[in-house]
Parts: structure tokens; sequence; C-alpha cells
């Protein structure tokens, strides 16, 4: 029995190198894949290891990962004196609410495998830094004055003393303490650090402190010493220890219902791209000096989309994500061309390249716009968020773990993940929440709070176009033109068919259908990007599956016969007609006057107002000029569409979890580099060789296949041991495979200051 006591005592650990080095190589795994970060560069030894464990961006990186009750449990062995056994943990919360022992004992397991505490079960320690982040006063408690104070070691003695104490004084001393006790223990007082008798005391605060209830620290300061808010808790460390609400259901609803919803908002978001797109290819906003899009831009473009500021903003980042928009140096944000092969493909792949797009970016549409100076402009850096990617991954991974149909909400994922992650808990991340939830249901991610299955599709990195095709109506290829100048599209038209309609017609209202309206504005708009009356009516007649009714024809032609009977041109701007009376109409129409037309010649006026403002004046007064050239030829005023290069912004570093094969290489380096450490001779810098005997070591370990430990010096002159495999041997150099790297490196034999076998040196680099 002594013998095995004083094994144990020999193999506890000193220190978390000690304690990492007698960790299993499984052990070592489970770290690496709780704590990436010790990774990346891989650690020569279990020393180098340690510490960076202990690093400060690591450790709070390992605190950031804890939940609830672990970041709890952590936070007591803060606040016990180091070491603390498990016992002692247990004692200080087994009179909390919600205390189970077995998730406890998780907890602290927790903390050991990913090292931010070593140890045993009887002596636990949380590594300095830990410590640190949960600042003077883990878990309201204050440092022991028992050594100091007689009246405090009494207290600590005689464990109801203080309560009795308490008690005796007035009602004032009651509420103070129950201020200090489970909050931050220390307050302020004028003239702390004084003494004071209880016959004297002439206020509630003088009175604890005669009775060293509250102790002085300084002369404005008093805390509540450890001892007295140990007697006053019975011991207890912390009063609640929040527990996992399980998963974040909300409620249930039918899986077609959502499916369906879903659809619907994935068609009508692909809308939105292409409706905003297609009107920056022909008049493209500017782009800032600085860079990104002007808040009246933005505010342009909700206006054309008839939709709120953010979900603006979410097309606009979304299709700059996708690919689909970019700046250009002269012509400001236009289109990319990317966006004609974005057009050529069917609606469920166009989805899918903006769902993917959102699922990845780093960009966080919600924070554009705002008021007064907080305001930031869309497409410019400020709208990147480092943590709106884990974020968004994150809720759509919680999303894929419930049940189909399954409904939560906004409220519950944000408590969900505050219990989960809870120092990354924060107002502006439930803010995030909230916005994440709002754009995945306006892209038909989620519908009515639960999962779409195509948005499942693209939650797990899969090819969402199947499950979406099937549930989208397929394109139809007629309208219904009616009497009243307007035309039914009742379901989504072909693209080339779409495109033409919205030139033809103003667009009333889309959704399941797409009403259409025709006017004679319309109408001259598609005259003047060169259609004639024939072609257009010809279109409407092949599309619409009733007959044109004959006030629109009638229109087109009145239109068409009116298009360009006034022909503008450059002559410091003439206006010329053959028929003499309607130029004399022109002339004398007021709203014209600000032109100031003045006749030359009968059929013939001028003006020195521009071209174009003479055009639009004479159109918004219903007439239906056209521009004419030096020659006498009508000008066709196409607008001609816009592109720019694709310049895909770029992409997000995604935080995954390391491979298993880099894990299992990572664990074996660090053995190689225990083993160099183990092998090498005491005093030295690597074994110490001839030439002639180094290379006859090296044939014999090549030969038999053995591992080498040599010493090599680079370019500096330092000298690093390594354990090598020799594979060939040639021209002075050695080809080996470096066992601390994982690698095949090519050695300069003249740089090897020595060889030795390493067949005596075991896995665990023990001699």
């Amino acid at each position: 029995m002594g013998t095995s006591k004083k094994a144990e005592t020999v193999m506890r650990p000193r220190s978390l190198a000690d304690d990492l080095r007698q960790r299993s190589d499984e052990q070592l795994e489970v770290l690496f894949a709780t704590r990436p970060d010790l990774l990346h560069p891989v650690p020569t030894d279990l020393g180098q290891l340690a510490v960076r464990a202990t690093t400060s961006p690591s450790v709070s990186a390992a605190l950031d990962a804890l939940n609830h009750i672990e970041l709890s449990v952590c936070e007591v062995l803060a606040a016990l004196p180091d070491p603390a056994s498990r016992t002692d943990v247990h004692a200080g919360l087994v009179g909390a609410v919600g205390y189970h022992e077995s998730a406890i004992d998780a907890a602290i397991d927790r903390l050991l495998a990913s090292a931010i505490a070593w140890g045993d079960d009887e002596e636990l320690h949380l590594v300095r830094v830990a410590r640190e982040s949960f600042g003077s006063y883990p878990c309201g408690l204050a440092a022991s004055f028992a050594d100091s104070r007689r009246q405090v070691r009494e207290y600590a003695a005689k464990k109801t003393l203080a309560a009795k104490t308490l008690a005796s004084g007035p009602d004032e001393v009651r509420d103070i303490m129950n201020q200090l006790l489970w909050g931050t223990p220390a307050g302020t007082m004028r003239q702390a650090n004084r003494s004071v008798r209880i016959e004297d005391a002439k206020s509630p605060l003088e009175w604890l402190l005669a009775q060293e209830l509250i102790v002085p620290t300084n002369d404005s300061t008093v805390v509540v010493p450890r001892e007295v808010s140990l007697a006053l808790r019975n011991g207890l460390l912390m009063r609640e220890i929040k527990t996992d609400g399980g998963q974040p259901i909300l409620g249930q609803v039918d899986v077609k219902r959502i499916n369906d919803t879903g659809a619907h908002a994935a068609l009508d978001f692909v809308r939105l791209v292409e409706t905003l797109l297609e009107a920056w290819s022909i008049e493209p906003p500017s782009q800032l000096r600085g860079g990104g899009l002007a808040i009246r831009d933005l505010a342009t473009a909700k206006d054309l989309l008839r939709v709120s500021e953010h979900l603006t903003a979410l097309v606009i980042e979304v299709a700059f994500a996708s690919g689909l928009l970019g700046a250009d140096t002269s012509d400001g944000w236009l289109p990319t061309t990317a966006y004609d092969r974005w057009l050529s493909i069917d609606d469920a792949s166009r989805w899918a390249v903006l769902a993917q797009s959102w699922r990845d970016t780093a960009r966080a549409a919600h924070v554009v716009g705002g008021d007064g100076a907080e305001r930031i402009n869309a497409l410019t850096s400020a709208v990147e968020r480092g943590f709106i990617n884990p974020l968004r991954i994150s809720l759509l991974d919680i999303y894929v773990g419930l049940p189909d149909g399954t409904t939560t909400s906004a409220a519950i994922l944000t408590d969900h993940l505050d219990w989960h992650r809870p120092r990354r808990s924060s107002l502006v991340r439930a803010a995030a929440v909230s916005a994440v939830l709002d754009e995945a249901a306006a892209l038909g991610i989620t519908a009515l709070g639960a999962l779409t299955s195509f948005g499942k599709s693209v939650s797990q990195g899969q090819d969402p176009t199947k499950v979406l095709g099937a549930l989208l109506p397929d394109p139809v290829d007629h309208i219904i033109v009616q009497a009243d100048l307007t035309a039914l599209a009742p379901g989504r038209l072909p693209a080339n068919q779409r495109r033409t309609m919205a030139v033809l017609a103003d667009v009333e209202s889309t959704g399941a259908a797409t009403t259409y309206r025709f006017t004679e504005n319309s109408i001259r708009r598609a005259l003047d990007q060169g259609q004639a009356a024939n072609d257009i009516i010809e279109f409407l007649a092949g599309l619409s599956r009733t007959p044109l009714p004959q006030p629109l024809t009638y229109m087109i032609e009145d239109v068409a016969r009116k298009h360009g009977v006034l022909r503008v041109g450059v002559a410091s701007i003439y206006l010329r007609c053959d028929d003499e009376q309607l130029i004399a109409t022109v002339q004398a129409d007021r709203r014209l006057a600000s032109l100031k037309f003045r006749q030359l010649a009968p059929g013939i006026v001028v003006s020195s107002s521009p071209a174009d403002i003479v055009l639009e004046k004479l159109r918004d007064c219903g007439y239906a000029p056209v521009a004419e050239s030096a020659e006498g030829t009508v000008l066709i005023h196409r607008p001609d569409t816009k592109r720019t290069s694709v310049k895909s912004p770029p992409s997000p570093v995604t935080v995954t979890g390391p491979s298993s094969r880099l894990v299992t290489a990572a664990v074996k380096a660090l053995r190689a580099g225990e083993r160099v450490d183990a092998s090498k001779p005491a005093a030295t810098n690597g074994p110490r060789t001839t030439t002639s005997q180094t290379l006859t070591l090296l044939n014999n370990a090549l030969a038999q296949g053995k591992e080498v430990w040599i010493g090599y010096a680079d370019k500096g002159g330092m000298t690093s041991e390594r354990i090598v495999e020799p594979l060939t041997i040639s021209g002075g150099f050695l080809t080996a495979f470096d066992v601390r790297t994982n690698e095949v490196r090519t050695f300069t034999i003249a740089r090897i200051t020595g060889a030795e076998l390493a067949e005596n040196v075991d896995e665990e680099g023990n001699g």
C-alpha cells in the first residue's frame, strides 16, 4: 500500500508540460480537436505545446468555447485555492440551484481534456491566464483576512457566528450585506482605513466595519472578507447553475407548407436581384471615392425594389458576394460578365448561387444604414464582421440538428447560444441572430421559423437545385392581355420574354402571378429602344392566349404614328416638322417656354437648350419627338447594358475543425520531438562524429531501415537536432524522412555535425 502511494506521488505532474507528457496519443488528439489553434504551427515538442496552451489568446479562445456549466466550474476553480480537489468543487456547488453531480464531473473532465486545467482529482490546477480572466473576485469572493484580523479568524472558526452577528445589527446592515454577498464584494466608504468601536458606530457601514464584517483595503474601499462571505453563504460558491434548456424548439409545422412558402421566397429573392442588376446595367450608381455605395443610391434601390432597407442591402451584398456585381473605375457599380451566365441558367441554379454565397460571406448586411454619424455604406469594408460567418454557420447547424418541420425563434436561439457560449453573449450578437434569421427567411432558406428542405441542403454544403427545382412552378409561356390595358402572367415567364415585357409595360404587382400595365410612356419607351409598332403587336399576339384587345392595338399604333413626327437635331438644337400647325402649337405651349424656341423658317425652330433636355420636356408635355442626326437620319436611343469584369470579393476565412490526419501527424511530430530531447546527451548540441563516421552510420541505417538522430547546422551556424529515416545518400546529400515535421527533406552531409542511432529510444521518448 505504501509503495502504491509513493508511486502515485512520483507520477503526479508538477506542471502542465509534465501533465501533457503523461497523456496518451488519444488524449493529445482530443486536446487538438478542442483547441485547434494549438496546431498552427505544429509544436516541436510537448514543452512548447504547454507554453502555447497557456498563452492569453489561446486560453481566451478555449474559454470562449465553454458552455455555462463548464465556465461556472472554471470560475469555481479560480475562486478556490490552488490546487483544489474535485471534492472541493462539488462541496462549493452542491447546494446551488441546478446542481447535478454528473454534469459537474463532465465539466471538470472537459477542462482537463482541453488543458485549461491540469493535474489529477486531488490536485486540480487552473492555468494562470484562465484564473486571471475572472478578475479580482471570482464567484464574488474577496481575499482571505483570517491571518490579519482576529474577528475574521473567529468567523472562519465558528461558521454560524457571522450570521448571528449580522442578525444583531440594525436592518440597514443586512440590506448592505445582501448587496455585497453575491455580487461584487467591494464598496466605497470615506475614511475607511480607520479603527471604529461598536459603541462609536454612527452609520450601518461603521457598524459593519466595527464588527469586521467588512474590512478596509485602502482609505476609500472596503470588502467583505472571504471567510465572512463563505460563512453567510453556508460555504456555497455559486447560488445557481443554469442548466441546458435542450433543443431550441418552438413548435411544429407541416413540411410541405414550409417548403412551399420557402420556394416562393426563394423565387422572389432571385427576382429582386435580377431587377436590381437590370436597372444598374443601364444606369449604374457611381462608386464613392472611398469605395462603396452612396446612401442616396441605396434609397433609390429601395424605391425600385419596394422592400425594406435591410432587404435592399441584403440583395446588394449577396449580389456582390456572388460575383454578379462589381465596381468599374469609370462607370461605377455594374453587373459583371458572370451575371449574363447567371441569367442563362434555371431559377433553382440561380438561387443556389445566391444562397451559397450568403452562407459563406463574412459581410453583415444588417449593419448597412443606421442613423446619423453611425450610418454605414453598403459595399464597403465596414460591412465585414469577423463573427458573422461563424455565427451564421452555427445557426444553420442548429437548424440542421432539429427534426424536420421544427420551428424556433430568434429569442430561443439567442438563449441557446448564450448557454453554450456564454462568454460571447452580447446585445450585438443578439441583434445579429435576429438579422441572420430575417435574411434566411428572405432567401427562403427558412420559412415559418423552420428550415426548408433545400435550405437544409445549402446548410450541409450540398447541391439544393434538385430539391428546389421540384418545388418551383414550371415557367409559363403565355400571358393574358385584358381590355383594361393590363396583362396577367399566371406564372414566371422565361427570361427573354420577361425582360421584353418589362420594357413594353410597367410591372404593377408580383408574386405567384405578375400584372403588367401598358401605357403610352411604356410603349414610347419600347419605340425609343428601336422596336417598331408591328414588332410590338406581333410579340404580344404570339405571347397572349387571348386576342389583343382593340384599345391596346389602337394605343400602340397611335403612339407609333406620333412617334418621330417631331425631330430634334443639332443646330444648337433645331426642331423641324412638316406640319406647320404642330410647330406653332409647340411654340405657343407655355409649358415649353423655358426652351425659348425661335422660328428660322416655316416648320423649323431652334433652341439653345441641349438636345436631351428638349427631348425630355417635349415628351413630358405629351409630344413624341425623335432625335435626328446631322445627316437627317433618325437616331434610336437604345440603352446599352454595361458590364464590368468579374471581381469576386475575398473569400471569408472559415474556421473548421482540424482533420484527423493532421491531428495524427501532429501527435507523431510531438512524440518525435520528445524522443529527440530524451535521446540527446546532456550538455551538448547534438551528437558529435566525424564526417566518415557519420557516413558509415548513415549507410548502415539506410541498409537496415533504422532511424538516426542527427545534429544539423543551418546557414547561420545554428544547430538543431532531428530524427530522420535515411532514404538515399548521393553526391554529398542525404535525402531522408524527417520524423518530427513528417516530410521528406534533403540535408547537406557537410553540415551534419554528428549522427547516432535512435533505436534505443521508445515511442514515449524514454531511453
